[in-house]
């Protein structure tokens, strides 16, 4: 899945949390289910977030042959 596929079910999530056509009962439930995926949502981001900052140093050539970009890249050269 990508960021922009994440973004489309988090969308969705609030369109349904704020849907007042559902009894109070489902949108209870539809938000413990919405909390989960938030909370699965933060730590896609914060992965992004992680190889983002990596390829940058990376490009930089600050991180040449370094534990971090082998942890990011599962490269195992050193």
């Amino acid at each position: 899945m990508n960021l922009l596929e994440l973004q489309e079910i988090l969308g969705e999530r609030i369109r349904i949390a704020n849907d007042s056509t559902r009894s109070l009962e489902d949108r209870k439930k539809e938000s413990e289910i919405s909390q989960g995926i938030s909370l699965l949502a933060k730590q896609m981001i914060n992965n992004a977030d992680v190889i983002l900052r990596t390829d940058k140093l990376v490009a930089e050539g600050k991180l040449q042959h370094s534990h971090i970009e082998k942890l990011v890249n599962g490269n195992d050269e050193t």
